[in-house]
């Protein structure tokens, strides 16, 4: 079975030889059959790349990657092989290594020579995190806080033995205290995070304290652990997880959260909150709980996480704020020109060929009630939601391109938003932004219940094919949609 194998790299790096603010890694793998990508902590800078890129081997198995950085950072690993390999290293600006492993060797047979290569022996790769996955569905945080400890107390000793053997540098040294410190808070709240959702008040009270007794031995906001990876976590975790629970206190009880959050009263709430939820959800996190470099960083991630998932109103509304706060942030140059774009295209108006049916198409409540509109014609429905990355992502993709492939062909496009009946406003700018042609329907939750049913389907999106008689399928085309097999799908459907 395939496995993914981590390794953390602490690195800085630029071109075949290293320079006082860069550093180099060579890498030389041999027996090693499969491939690997690399997470670039520098690529945060950089709105339109995400941080995990593929790294392709030489006829040698043998690659170089080089960073830019002025101090150090980390680089992760993901190796994807029938084997596990977990490695970290850690470069000051000037650094140049020699990283090789044996794959049929035992332990991998990794040696690390080179400048700075007294951070980097293999004994430190013992420092590890811990599968937390036996514990998923315990009702109390006994055993996973137990299992963490043990871990922390293990990574400690790990640390000190290192330390006292090998010599590595005062960088090393900071660098990695901060990431243990960071280690138990880090693995927990992930961990309870996924395990506890929908939970009660009165069942997450246990899992609660601990959380604050692990969070009062930290600085949630701490510009000195930002280079850290641990902390890194910690932050992008935290901030969506806090925002995704004020958003399930403004569904359970929206007045009591428009004064708490906004000291205003349900109308003012509404109009301050309706049109960018995710970003000023967002904004309201970091705002109340990072400050100064640790906020910077904190809105850098936020905004290029919302980028990513093709969240462009979140994204907008975020970095209006964010550039006001921080007008000389490192970040601006990177995302100044992908943003300017977006905001262009937000004020795109609707295509002459789009169609709304009458009342938003509110008052139909069968699948039934759609296949009437589309009569003689084979159609391709979209079951999305303005509120559902996949489907934003799967439209952005291919929705102009399907459209396009099948014009003037006798094929219909039938887009039906859901549980979007309360945004009609921001459904329609949606459509506008991605300039979505075809039929488009607001569902009501009648209308949700039975297409879904009917197509057997649970998630979003979901596409189901009519073709001309009325019958319908869905499609067998799942995510990520492979766009060829889903056009021939419907070619299939329209001979």
């Amino acid at each position: 079975m395939k496995t993914f194998i981590t390794g953390i790299l602490m690195v800085l790096l630029l071109s075949s030889c290293a320079h006082p603010k860069t550093a180099i890694v060579h890498i030389t793998i041999k027996n090693f059959k499969g491939s690997f990508s690399i997470y670039n902590p520098d690529l945060r800078y950089d709105l339109t790349k995400k941080k995990v890129t593929g790294v392709l081997l030489d006829k040698n198995q043998s690659a170089s990657y080089t960073m830019d950085i002025d101090q150090p950072s980390y680089l992760i690993l993901y190796f994807l092989s029938d084997k596990f390999f977990n490695y970290s290293l850690f470069l000051s600006p000037g650094d140049e290594l020699f990283l090789s492993a044996d794959f049929a060797k035992k332990n991998n047979q990794v040696t690390i020579t080179g400048k700075g290569s007294n951070n980097n022996q293999p004994e430190i790769f013992a420092l590890t995190n811990i599968d937390t996955q036996p514990f998923k569905g315990d009702k109390t945080p006994d055993r996973v806080i137990a299992a963490i400890n043990k871990q922390y107390l293990l990574n400690k000793s790990i640390l000190a033995n290192y330390i006292k053997a090998n010599k590595p540098s005062a960088a090393f040294i900071k660098n990695a205290e901060i990431n243990l410190k960071y280690f138990a808070p880090d693995q927990y709240y992930e961990f309870s995070h996924n395990n506890n959702l929908f939970k009660s008040k009165e069942e997450l009270k246990p899992w609660l304290r601990i959380q604050d007794s692990l969070f009062a031995t930290i600085k949630l906001s701490n510009d000195k652990a930002l280079f850290a990876y641990n902390y890194d976590e910690l932050i992008g975790n935290f901030v969506m997880r806090e925002a995704e629970a004020a958003r399930m206190e403004y569904r359970s009880d929206s007045i009591t959260f428009y004064q708490q959050w906004f000291n205003a009263n349900p109308e003012q709430g509404k109009k301050i909150f309706d049109g960018t939820q995710v970003g000023l959800l967002h904004n309201m996190v970091i705002d109340k709980y990072f400050s100064g470099k640790a906020a910077e960083n904190a809105y850098g991630q936020t905004i290029k996480f919302n980028f990513l998932k093709v969240d462009y109103p979140a994204v907008t509304s975020m970095y209006d704020h964010f550039k006001k706060e921080f007008p000389t942030s490192a970040y601006i140059k990177g995302f100044n020109v992908p943003i300017a774009e977006i905001v262009r295209k937000q004020q795109k108006v609707i295509n002459n060929n789009t169609i709304f049916v009458k009342n938003n198409g509110t008052q139909l409540n069968t699948l039934n009630d759609v296949l009437a509109l589309t009569k003689g014609k084979v159609a391709l429905v979209d079951m999305w939601g303005t509120w559902c990355t996949p489907c934003r992502e799967e439209i952005e993709k291919n929705a102009v391109k399907l459209e396009n492939h099948f014009k003037n062909k006798n094929v219909n496009f039938i887009y039906i938003a859901n549980f979007d009946i309360a945004r009609e406003q921001e459904w329609k700018k949606m459509i506008a932004y991605f300039q979505i042609e075809g039929i488009q329907i607001l569902a009501n939750p009648a209308l949700t219940k039975d297409i879904m049913e009917k197509a057997k389907s649970t998630g979003y999106p979901t596409y189901i094919i009519i073709k001309k008689d009325g019958s319908y399928r869905t499609t067998s085309a799942q995510l990520p949609v492979n766009l060829q097999a889903k056009i021939k799908e419907i070619e299939a459907a329209n001979l």
